[in-house]
């Protein structure tokens, strides 16, 4: 059996086909693996998406980074508080240049890289953007509730034509949905616990995760009111939708199901 070749012309005529026009805001969140074999890798994915939007378009894309967390796999509570201490003033902390955002994919590091590139100050939980109106969503990132209100994530609702793509990847791995999540009346809450740009710990409020509990759902409900366009990039399934209109449909549903099960802060 042969394997689809993808280039970036073929990426292109894909991103078009799904609906992808010049002027778009796109909020991407994608799998090179699932894509496939593309002739250039992450770079031709990227390239495509440019000029996908083209010069007065938006590209936007998770680059959340764990530089700024007590290593994930050291269980503090089996350490003594010496050597907690000790790892704790070795954790590095968030850096906009440097810090990577691998964890996201080999699409949104190369992203992060791209010339022109701006990124949010949040320790955590950055985002990176590229497009002639980038730096207006990215100020004043605020540090509790990182993709609420007053985050970039809660400031594209109010850009025209912004849209979430999600190349490969399901509706657990949306963005958007924990931004609809902070700005229902009924969040499940968490705290967060990071080192701060001054080095020093500090914890604050958010969203909590959701590990699949609800965000699959929500989304499936939102593809059966006929909102979400699919197709496919690469060997990739593709679903496109309007931004402001998902967070809304989604804060509003999960909501009702916090409220339905009494998992609310």
């Amino acid at each position: 059996m042969s394997t689809k070749l993808n280039t970036k012309q073929s990426l292109l005529d894909e991103l078009k086909a799904v609906g992808i026009e010049d002027g778009d805001g796109l909020f991407i969140h994608a799998s090179m693996g699932a894509i496939g074999t593309t002739v250039g890798g992450a770079r031709a994915v990227v390239e495509a998406l440019f000029q996908a939007v083209g010069p007065e378009g938006l590209i936007g894309m998770p680059a959340f980074s764990t530089d700024a967390y007590f290593p994930a796999n050291l269980d503090d509570e089996s350490l003594s508080a010496s050597s907690r201490a000790k790892i704790e003033d070795a954790v590095l902390g968030f850096d906009a240049h440097t810090s990577a955002a691998s964890g996201m994919g080999v699409i949104a590091e190369t992203f992060r890289t791209w010339p022109q590139t701006v990124r949010s100050q949040h320790p955590a939980v950055s985002v990176c953007l590229n497009g002639p109106d980038a730096d207006q969503y990215l100020d004043d990132h605020a540090l509790a509730w990182a993709t609420g209100e007053q985050s970039p994530l809660g400031k594209l609702r109010l850009r025209p034509r912004m849209k979430i793509v999600l190349i490969g990847v399901g509706w657990n791995r949306c963005s958007a949905l924990h931004t609809a999540e902070s700005l229902c009346d009924t969040p499940r809450t968490k705290t967060r616990r990071f080192k701060n740009s001054h080095g020093q710990w500090q914890e604050t409020i958010d969203v909590a995760d959701d590990n699949d509990r609800l965000f699959p759902c929500v989304g499936e409900a939102f593809e059966n009111t006929g909102a979400v366009e699919t197709g496919n990039i690469g060997q990739a399934p593709c679903k496109i939708c309007l931004y402001a209109p998902l967070v809304a449909f989604a804060s509003e549903l999960i909501a009702k199901c916090n409220v339905a099960s009494g998992d609310r802060h």
